[in-house]
């Protein structure tokens, strides 16, 4: 029995096909997930010779629309955006008069949660919602973008590995691998021989740091090894002379044997036994072991090879408004962008050292009883980054690691939000942050969401915010 996405996917191309020679825009977001959609899709567009115009979106709200002239366009595609906003859509579309139009039509590629409306009769609405599927973890806005691409030819597999590539950048391998459609497009990509899967330790950095700095910033267990090198280094000391091993503390992860890992593993999760409250025990290896996502195609300990860190290297332009560079490197350019990236890694690295400073000297934690928050005075830590810094500060020793954070810094119009809470309290509390903050945002007259464990909103005043969010969770 076909699916109601099977069943919009069939639509979807029917109506690229028929507006092939008409004006197309496709508007698709910022972050590593959006980046890749728009990948797939100029790709897609090249080889089905169609003229397209492309435009990144930072966030899709009335404002932005009022930018997009859909009168002008025979055939308006947004991709991992626009099903939260379907019922703005709606207004811009009878705004214009076009509800009905066999002139111009509108196709969303989406998998946030949809806006409770009724979807226009010229919008296609692909999303895996509509079948009651889990949009956070089966499949995320590059995926649906790339079935899209697949039901077009599917000769087109060797764009799964941009799929791959947006769920690992949307987190969709939280528990430590992938399922569902995301599932199905991994073996896409494997069976192509672009993507590698396999057993890992799940701390960051596993090409591009030593094994003692990757275990220094794990924060989803606060132990006596956060922040203290020595302790860390005495622990390796202590594995290896306990396995008989020789793990060298300098080496990244990606050196070691799956048996040295499988040890300093099992004894990392014997240490964070001890600071876990009893509940939340059986969901510790969840956030210690899982599966490893690499591209064969690329070096070894660089940071394009393990694709978390290829996208920190997306997420190190993009939230500083480039977004040209992480497009032509994902397209394949190693000169000019390529080293272009590098130099936007190394900038957003002391981006985010000088913000963290800023939190841990200058920033007062407010505890409350099932959250805790901070502000950020204008101009003290860049607006795209606010997101990052709040799950960052998990390291500093007055954010309590079993409460939810969310950084409010404030802008000219109100505030922008970020809100954090780490992988294990995901698990044990079944928190859905993205839930509090829509309704929290929405009540004050803002917009927000995002996924469960972080996401995001704007809003224009903060006492009342505050209110809400302690009565939603």
């Amino acid at each position: 029995m076909e699916t109601s996405m099977e069943f919009q996917l069939r639509r979807a191309r029917k109506r690229l096909i028929e507006e092939r020679e008409g004006s197309i825009l496709v508007c698709t977001h910022v972050d590593t997930d959006g980046i890749t959609s728009r990948v797939i899709l100029e790709e897609l567009f090249r080889r089905l010779e169609i003229e397209g115009e492309f435009k990144f979106l930072k966030q899709l709200n009335m404002e932005t629309l009022e930018e997009i002239s859909f009168k002008d366009y025979n055939l308006v595609i947004f991709a991992d955006l626009g099903s939260g906003q379907m019922d703005l859509i709606r207004e811009k579309i009878e705004e214009c008069n076009l509800e009905g139009s066999r002139d111009h039509g509108v196709i969303v590629l989406d998998h946030h949660l949809p806006a409770p409306c009724k979807v226009p009769e010229n919008v296609i609405h692909v999303n895996p919602w509509n079948d009651n599927l889990d949009g956070g973890r089966e499949i995320c806005g590059a995926g649906v973008a790339y079935k899209f691409a697949k039901l077009c030819n599917p000769e087109n597999t060797d764009l799964a590995k941009y799929a791959i590539l947006g769920a690992v950048g949307d987190i969709q391998n939280l528990e430590g691998s992938f399922r569902g459609m995301n599932r199905e497009i991994l073996e896409d990509a494997k069976v192509r021989g672009d993507v590698i899967e396999f057993p890992d330790l799940q701390f960051y950095g596993k090409h591009t740091r030593p094994i003692f700095v990757s275990m220094r910033y794990f924060t989803d267990v606060r132990t006596d090894l956060m922040n203290n090198d020595s302790r860390i280094l005495n622990f390796i000391k202590m594995v290896n002379k306990k396995y008989n091993l020789e793990i060298d503390p300098r080496e990244p992860i990606c050196n070691l044997s799956q048996g040295e890992k499988s040890a300093l593993g099992s004894e990392f999760l014997s240490r964070c036994n001890r600071y876990v409250p009893l509940p939340w025990v059986k969901y510790l290896p969840k956030v210690i072991f899982g599966m490893s996502y690499e591209f064969r195609g690329e070096m070894v300990m660089t940071p394009l090879r393990n694709l978390e860190e290829f996208s920190t290297c997306i997420n190190a332009c993009s939230r500083y408004g480039d977004y040209k560079t992480p497009l032509e490197v994902l397209k394949g350019d190693r000169g000019k962008y390529y080293r272009r990236m590098f130099y936007m890694l190394n900038k957003h690295k002391r981006n985010l050292f000088k913000a963290l400073k800023y939190i841990r000297d200058r920033v007062e934690i407010v505890q409350r009883e099932k959250f805790q928050y901070f502000e950020i005075e204008r101009g003290k830590v860049e607006e795209g980054i606010v997101g990052i810094v709040a799950g960052m500060s998990y390291s500093i020793e007055e954010v309590d690691w079993k409460k939810p954070v969310f950084a409010l810094k404030e802008r000219n119009d109100g505030y922008k939000v970020s809100a954090r809470c780490p992988k294990l309290l995901t698990f044990a509390q079944d928190i859905n942050l993205a839930d509090v903050v829509s309704y929290a945002s929405r009540k004050v007259g803002g917009v927000g969401g995002g996924h469960k464990f972080a996401c995001g909103a704007y809003i224009p005043s903060k006492e009342d915010f505050i209110k809400y969010i302690e009565n939603r969770l």
